[in-house]
């Protein structure tokens, strides 16, 4: 199990380590995903 800390809103997230794996990379593929498409409209 993990115990995840939101300093910005105090919420508490406890979960599998699996689960946890899953949010994590999903939050990556988004995040390189987003950052993909602001590459390509600055060039």
């Amino acid at each position: 199990m993990m115990i995840m800390k939101n300093k910005l809103t105090k919420e508490v997230l406890d979960i599998p380590y699996s689960e946890f794996r899953k949010k994590f990379a999903k939050e990556i593929q988004y995040a390189f995903e987003s950052y993909r498409k602001t590459q390509l409209n600055t060039v």
